[in-house]
């Protein structure tokens, strides 16, 4: 899509629309349309294979896998036989940027290159977009005191750390921060400009309208404020309501051929819109016959986090918003009963944070529920069906008091709905979830409680400003398994795919992972880069291992000179903050003066610092998780992918641990062989990823950690890897560094 077109392409295309199911090999392949039209058009062995798998697929209604190497054009791969197949498509992605790329990038020009009236938009979550009614009394509030003057330095203040403040002005301080918004004349004017090209768009049904959407666009505090979720939302009853953005996107994803969606948003439709029945209404997206899951490796982690139930402080920062919300559209209402009702409610979850407070000294941490509830339990025990008998009865009470206050609170919401009842009976609703979510997690551990034991964890993080209870699923298999299942008696044509999908070559994990069968159809094409010419790979057993103190400093310390004989930029890639935080350091030792530092969690943004080493050229930059993948930068501004340590989870881990526990448990195998090596070995594919991104890309990646030598299973790990050319000795790899230089 990038090669520059040929000049009679634009004829070519007007008499040559794509028909429907067209092979995709009149479009990719040697004789192709594109080859003959697009300048430099590079037929690639891999694309084509992979769009005439999906192509068959979706023609027999049926479930695909494909791991997909970096550099294959999967993107086209799969959207060109779901455009020609003439079936309502859905995709799923895990990062905001693939999303985007494939909005604004790849799906526009496909659509031009089939000669094909554009159908396709982006759908996000409610509170993405510009709510009107927010926009406007804004905008009013701005008018009439010329400008909201708030402590712009207040904005990244954590009041939380200033230990003279009371538990509950820790709890509280979250939301303190959040009033303190900087609304100025230059906000206002780019705010107007959107709602007026949104207003354009509109008008003239335009292709791909985002309606609006600001999250992507101004920083959180301004999105806060021009924002509304849907349990605030009044719908019908507000004056905007025929304008409204976020309703419109909707609509407009109802009738577009193409959708493009986050796993999040997937997780949510799929328990929100009946798919399989098409009598059933469309609430959230239109009835697709196809659904492409990119970036599939996420996939898991994401469903586990999204189908978790949660009681937590946050749960009384959105009740206080509520409040406010009661103030303004509820004024005929007395407001402080239900002021009132909200301040007691919020003593009882002060109660809870006081007590884990006290059991941590103060500190943070996360930890399995459990450790709460009994006295005798032991994180040791590695029996996760271990019954233990003495039940802690501080916590109890406390956590008692909170859903007795949980349930009042919500019947009062309910009685009081004198106004809105459907509005009220949402937050009695929400109210009443929290103390359901209570009293399962109390249960969790109850074997007659068939829903949740054995399938779910609870943990208990506590941080210095706030707590949350999560009973999250230890996979996502049964939720999956069944979509898959109606998938199949419905002929929706699924395929999953990613650059990492498979350990050592084989998909057994993932399949199991995500609900599929052994014998769904699953194999990997190859990128077009040529890795043995393009990337060096360099190990040593020599490297300080994982238990070592001052690994980072070591490591540094030995690696100066080849980041000295690097001209392009480097990434420097950990597995903990605090490891990154002593690799600036460390690294600012050596190379202030030299080459530009940046360092993730400190005065940037990622995409700010991401963009200013891309500009820089030969910067170092610093980052852990999300920099791991997601990430591209091509040519020499990255040439050195430096990677501390193997990216095993944490055994601490308490979601983690709890996995690896039931696994040992169930299957009477080690958890570490078939989860926490699997696992990280992917991990450690992604961060490889970032190397090459480019068919003139050269650079060299460095794994500090011995255990990739000297383990047996670091065997899995090299050849899953792609296939680099090794280097024997830190002094061959200088060398070849300075020579391709």
């Amino acid at each position: 899509a990038k090669s520059k077109m040929t000049a009679d392409f634009k004829d070519q295309i007007l008499s040559s629309k794509a028909k429907l199911n067209q092979p995709v090999k009149d479009f990719l392949g040697p004789n192709g349309v594109f080859s003959k039209a697009i300048a430099n058009f590079k037929v690639r062995k891999g694309q084509l294979l992979m769009a005439e798998n999906w192509q068959d697929t979706i023609q027999n209604g049926e479930v695909l896998v494909c791991e997909a190497g970096t550099g294959t054009g999967k993107t086209f791969a799969y959207l060109i036989p779901a455009i020609v197949s003439g079936k309502c498509t859905l995709i799923s992605t895990a990062s905001k940027a693939l999303q985007d790329q494939l909005v604004k990038k790849d799906l526009p020009a496909l659509f031009e290159l089939l000669n094909l009236q554009p159908n396709f938009m982006a759908l996000k979550g409610f509170n993405n977009y510009l709510c009107l009614s927010k926009y406007h009394d804004l905008c009013d509030k701005f008018v009439t005191s010329h400008a909201l003057k708030f402590d712009e330095s207040n904005l990244d203040k954590d009041a939380s750390f200033d230990d003279t403040l009371t538990d509950e002005q820790k709890l509280d301080a979250g939301a303190q921060v959040v009033n303190n918004k900087v609304v100025d004349e230059k906000t206002i004017a780019k705010l107007q400009l959107l709602v007026d090209r949104t207003e354009f768009e509109i008008a003239k049904d335009l292709p791909n309208i985002d309606f609006a959407e600001v999250n992507s666009k101004f920083p959180s505090n301004v999105v806060e404020l021009v924002t509304c979720t849907t349990d605030r939302c009044r719908k019908k009853k507000c004056k905007y309501y025929d304008e409204c953005y976020p309703f419109k996107a909707r609509q407009k994803a109802i009738e577009s051929k193409v959708v493009v969606i986050n796993h999040s948003l997937f997780f949510s439709s799929a328990q929100i819109d009946n798919n399989f029945d098409m009598n059933s209404p469309c609430i959230l997206l239109p009835k697709y016959k196809n659904l492409i899951i990119d970036e599939a490796h996420e996939l898991p982690s994401v469903g586990r986090e999204h189908l978790s139930l949660t009681v937590g402080s946050s749960d009384i920062k959105r009740l206080t918003y509520d409040i406010e919300f009661i103030k303004k559209h509820f004024k005929t209402l007395p407001i402080k009963p239900f002021e009132e009702a909200v301040k007691a409610l919020k003593g009882s979850y002060m109660e809870v944070f006081s007590y884990l407070k006290k059991v941590e000294g103060n500190g943070e941490n996360k930890r399995n529920f459990l450790y709460y509830k009994y006295e005798d339990y032991s994180e040791d025990n590695n029996d996760p069906y271990f019954e233990y008998q003495k039940v802690n009865l501080e916590f109890r009470q406390v956590i008692a008091k909170l859903y007795k206050k949980l349930r009042a609170t919500a019947k009062f919401f309910r009685d009081h709905a004198f106004d809105d009842d459907e509005f009220f009976d949402k937050i009695a609703a929400f109210i009443d979830a929290k103390a359901n979510n209570i009293t399962n997690l109390m249960n969790v551990d109850d074997k007659d409680n068939e829903l949740f034991y054995g399938k779910y964890v609870g943990t208990v993080t506590v941080s210095r400003t706030s707590f949350s209870f999560s009973l999250t699923p230890l996979g996502i298999e049964e939720f999956m398994g069944m979509y898959f299942r109606n998938c199949n008696e419905c002929r929706v044509s699924v395929l999953l795919t990613s650059a990492t999908l498979s350990v050592d070559h084989k998909f057994a994990k993932y399949l199991t992972d995500v609900g599929l069968t052994k014998d769904t159809k699953a194999f990997e094409v190859e990128g077009s880069f040529n890795y043995p010419k393009q990337a060096l790979l360099y190990t040593d057993e020599n490297f300080p291992f994982f238990s070592d103190d001052n690994r980072i400093e070591k490591i540094v310390d030995n690696l100066k000179e080849v980041i000295d004989s690097v001209v392009g930029g480097v990434f420097f890639l950990t597995t903990s903050i605090s490891s990154m935080q002593k690799a600036f350091i460390c690294l600012s030792k050596y190379f202030t003066g030299k080459r530009k530092i940046y360092c993730q969690n400190r005065n940037l943004s990622n995409v700010q610092m991401l963009e200013k080493f891309k500009q820089d050229g030969k910067a170092i930059l610093i980052g852990t998780s999300s920099f791991w993948a997601g990430v591209d930068v091509q040519g020499s501004a990255l040439s050195l992918v430096i990677i501390d340590k193997l990216p095993f989870e944490s055994p601490s881990e308490p979601m983690f641990r709890a996995r690896c526990k039931f696994y040992d448990a169930k299957h009477k195998k080690s958890s570490f062989a078939a989860i926490a090596v699997p696992e990280a070995v992917i991990e450690l594919r992604q961060g490889a990823g970032r190397l090459i991104r480019h068919e003139s890309d050269f650079g060299a990646l460095v794994i500090c950690d011995p255990r990739i030598v000297n383990r047996n299973y670091g065997k899995i790990f090299m050849r899953s890897l792609p296939n680099m050319k090794p280097c024997a000795t830190k002094q061959e790899l200088i060398e070849l560094l300075q020579n391709h230089q």
